[in-house]
Parts: C-alpha cells; sequence; structure tokens
C-alpha cells in the first residue's frame, strides 16, 4: 500500500512540474533558450529530482523543450517551418472539433460560448492580457468538452502549446487582442448556429492572421 501511494504521490508531483513548467514557458517566463536546472527546479518547488526529470521528458516529447548532447534542457526554438506546419495541423484539428462541438452543443452552452466571448472583447479593450487569455482557454476547453474526442484534443493542445508563447507576444506588439476576439466571436456566431460550412473558412480566416503574426514575431527576432 505504501508502495502504491508513494508511486501515486509521485506521479502527481510530476504533473505539477509539468504544468508549472508548461505555464512558464507559454507565459515566456521562460524565454526561448533559456536552460533548465534540475536541481534549481527541485528547490524551487520543494519537490525531488525524479519528477522534475519526468515533466521534462515529457515537455520534451512535446517539443517544448530540447536536450543537448551533454543532457542538458533548454527552452525549444520555435522555426518558422515548424510554425507553419502547427498552424497547418490546428487549421485541420480546430475545424474538425468546432465542426464536433456545433452538433453537440445545448443552449445553455451555447450562450455560454457568446459569453466567453464577450469577455474576450472586454479584456481586449481594457488591455487586460491576464483576463484575455483566461476567457480564451475557457473558450477553447468548452469546444474541447462539446467536441468529446479525448484524443483530437490532446493532440489541439500540445500542438496550440508550441506556438502560443509567440502568439502571446505577437499579441503585444502587433495589439491583436481585439481583432482575435472578433474572430473568436465569429466563430462561436457560426457554431452556435450551426452553420457548418462557414466554420472552415472562420478557421482559416483566424488561422491566417495568428500565422503571419507569429511568423513576423519570429523572423525579426523581437522575443530574443
Amino acid at each position: 500500500m505504501k508502495a502504491e501511494n508513494d508511486k501515486s504521490q509521485a506521479s502527481s508531483l510530476a504533473v505539477d512540474a509539468y504544468d508549472y513548467l508548461v505555464e512558464a514557458i507559454t507565459s515566456f517566463k521562460l524565454p526561448t533558450n533559456t536552460a533548465i536546472s534540475e536541481n534549481k527546479l527541485a528547490s524551487q518547488l520543494g519537490i525531488s529530482r525524479t519528477p522534475i526529470r519526468q515533466a521534462l521528458q515529457r515537455l520534451e516529447s512535446e517539443g517544448l523543450i530540447t536536450k543537448s548532447d551533454s543532457s542538458r534542457f533548454s527552452v525549444a526554438l520555435v522555426t518558422p517551418k515548424q510554425v507553419e506546419e502547427a498552424c497547418d495541423l490546428l487549421q485541420i484539428i480546430d475545424t474538425y472539433l468546432f465542426t464536433r462541438a456545433a452538433k453537440n452543443l445545448n443552449k445553455k452552452s451555447s450562450d455560454e460560448l457568446i459569453a466567453i466571448t464577450q469577455e474576450m472583447i472586454r479584456a481586449a479593450k481594457n488591455d487586460d492580457r491576464d483576463k484575455w487569455s483566461q476567457a480564451d482557454t475557457k473558450f477553447h476547453n468548452l469546444i474541447i468538452k462539446a467536441a468529446d474526442n479525448r484524443m483530437v484534443s490532446d493532440l489541439a493542445i500540445v500542438t496550440r502549446r508550441k506556438i502560443q508563447r509567440f502568439w502571446t507576444k505577437s499579441a503585444v506588439y502587433e495589439n491583436r487582442l481585439s481583432s482575435c476576439s472578433k474572430e473568436h466571436e465569429v466563430l462561436a456566431r457560426v457554431i452556435v448556429k450551426k452553420d457548418f460550412e462557414a466554420i472552415e473558412p472562420a478557421v482559416i480566416d483566424h488561422m491566417s492572421h495568428m500565422r503571419s503574426s507569429i511568423l513576423r514575431i519570429i523572423e525579426t527576432a523581437a522575443v530574443f
């Protein structure tokens, strides 16, 4: 029993370390190429190196960090080609998820989706990036729940994380929060109306703007 409890606790600590690092990387608290020390993280989080190492291995498999030949971890650099590939994949996945969600959303969830986009619009108007990000997360979580396909949803989450930090920077530098909020409102309204023919064009329009913004940030090295 003790061994099972120890194993469960270690697994929980690894998840905690993973969540901490995901937030730090995607919010750019840990910028690209930042070295990651297992010892320093273990001290910061008050846990052993084992769950830290498990979290780092998971993040490496997802492409958020890289390991050098000397086994040192650092926050991964994302190339323009990788941005293009991630956006291509997200365009396909989001079209699928939004279409599935449109089929499954009930009245209460439909109203909630529209309300979330209004939160995004207000947050953008007030330049409140934290509230905007929280609303954006709620938007996608509601879609994921309604779409009810965990495998595809997990792929969407991992793919979005790879470029999320650059999107955050591009939103700040190019003042994209307002226009992106309106794009989410358009997406929400076609989903709620179950206008299946309009979903893919709305996704393509949104993804096109996000893609070009991220590429400009990367190519001008504004985040480095």
